[in-house]
Order: C-alpha cells, then structure tokens, then sequence
C-alpha cells in the first residue's frame, strides 16, 4: 500500500524558500540528487508561531521542513533522504535552526496512467497535469520507503513501513492519501 504524503499546520502558512539568498537553485532540490552545501537553506515565514515546535513537518511548496525528531527517526534511510539544514527567519527577523530540509533522492516514474484518473492542460508552452485520482504501479518503489512522483513532482509517495515508523514515533505536521482516494465527485 502506497499513500501521498502531505503537510499540515495549524493555520494556512507556508515556509518559503528563499533562493536569492540560497547557494542552490530549487529544481536541484527536486531532482532527486544529493546536494553539496557551503551554508544552511534560507526559508521566510510571516511569524514564527510559538506552537512551531509541535510539529514534525512544516508546509513548504514540495521540499518539507521536518524537525530534529523526525531526522532521527529517518536518519538510516540514507538511499532516500538526504537532511539539509536551514535557517526559519520571520519577517522581525526572529529566527530558528532546529528544522531540516528533506531532500528526496529518488524520483521514479510510478504512476498508473492507466488506472489513474488526470487531466492535462496546456498554459503557454507548459502541459500541467492535474490528478484527480491517483494509482500507482504495484511494487513500482522498489526497496524505497520515499520517493518523488516523476510525473508529477509535487508529488512525494511514501510505503506502509514509512507511514508506520511516523505514526509509531507519534510524530505530527504530515496526513497520508491513500492511493485511489480522491476529493473529487465527478469522476
């Protein structure tokens, strides 16, 4: 059984990556590859929320934040999860370093497109897919326990084992979609 993994916070927020004062471009944190850094990842937030420490997972646009805890949970995955260090500055400029970036080092193309339910539009020279109900090919992560969806690279799939470690280490901040699970009723 394979679930999408997605963030969850108290309020409608997301940590944004700040690539003018990063030593990285940001397709290079979703390429699947191991990244080399000189100095920690700049993310900005409106306000760092007193109850930030309760979360184990922070939303960002596909690359999570996770906590200390959540890294030593998943330190000895080391083929799929690189973690990156980063600097949380609000905009009075309070700051925390106690979150790491999770790099995902496998991307693989794993989706059912036969059984899966998508659309795809065309905006200028870009085909954007729209997934309304997502399969995935049976045995398709290999001995993998994360990895990016290729078809659609927001999309980070995880195994049982991985769901089970998280909820077992009573970490918080992340839901997981059960594949074939959708929201949508026109289908």
């Amino acid at each position: 059984m394979y679930f999408k993994f997605l963030d969850f916070y108290k309020r409608d927020v997301s940590f944004v990556f700040n690539e003018e004062k990063s030593s990285i471009d940001v397709l290079a944190l979703k390429s699947g590859q191991i990244v080399n850094l000189t100095e920690p990842l700049l993310f900005e937030v409106d306000k760092i929320d007193s109850y930030i420490n309760e979360y184990d997972v922070l939303p960002t646009f596909n690359m999570p934040l996770v906590s200390g805890t959540f890294k030593k949970v998943f330190d000895d995955v080391e083929a799929d999860l690189q973690f990156l260090d980063v600097i949380i500055e609000d905009a009075n400029g309070k700051r925390i370093e106690d979150f790491y970036l999770m790099n995902i080092l496998n991307v693989l193309p794993i989706m059912d497109q036969e059984r899966s339910v998508y659309d795809i539009k065309k905006y200028g020279k870009a085909n954007v897919m729209k997934i309304k109900k997502l399969f995935l090919i049976s045995g398709s992560l290999k001995d993998h326990l994360i990895v990016r969806m290729q078809e659609q690279k927001s999309y980070i799939i995880v195994t049982e084992e991985f769901r089970r470690r998280y909820e077992g280490a009573n970490l918080k901040g992340a839901q997981f979609i059960e594949e074939g699970d959708s929201i949508y009723t026109d289908i």
